[in-house]
């Protein structure tokens, strides 16, 4: 399993790397009144909209700061539809892609996976897995990707169940 890798807050996290689409430079969001504060708002990818979450203000409580390393992740979330449900990740401190030792067990209810250890040259380095498709409330979620005309299937977004 490959994993692109960031810090927030000195701790490192990894998405797994067959449920991202695209990273690309930090895209500026379109604001959502009444969202939570890890709403960033919509953003426009390749001529639709997405809804745009930030990392650091889910891991650490923190807005992610405009800075050279802070990068717009399109995501896929799990789904069975034929149109994939897209997401946007804001995460500060982009590493890049690094291959995990062995495969994580399933991951715990929540958005936050198993803590993994990575192959590198360093002797000891880890990073906790991040549960895309656990980031939200399934009805926040589903609220999002119809602000952004998503069509999320009738009983919201398809979760995936194994790791």
């Amino acid at each position: 399993m490959q994993l692109l890798t960031f810090t927030v807050a000195g701790r490192r996290y990894g998405i797994d790397t067959r449920q991202i689409v695209e990273v690309l430079p930090l895209i500026a969001a379109r604001p959502l009144p009444r969202q939570p504060q890890e709403v960033r708002g919509l953003i426009r990818y390749r001529g639709r909209f997405l809804p745009a979450l930030d990392l650091s203000q889910l891991l650490d409580g923190t807005r992610c700061r405009d800075r050279l390393g802070t990068r717009t992740v399109i995501v896929q979330l799990a789904d069975s539809s034929p149109a994939p449900l897209l997401l946007g990740l804001v995460a500060e401190d982009v590493i890049g892609i690094t291959k995990a030792k062995g495969t994580p067990t399933a991951s715990s209810a929540g958005f936050l996976g198993p803590v993994i250890d990575l192959e590198t040259d360093a002797d000891t380095t880890s990073a906790q897995l991040i549960a895309i498709d656990h980031l939200l409330p399934q009805d926040v979620l589903a609220d999002l990707l119809t602000l952004a005309n998503q069509t999320p299937p009738a009983d919201g977004p398809a979760v995936e169940t194994s790791a």
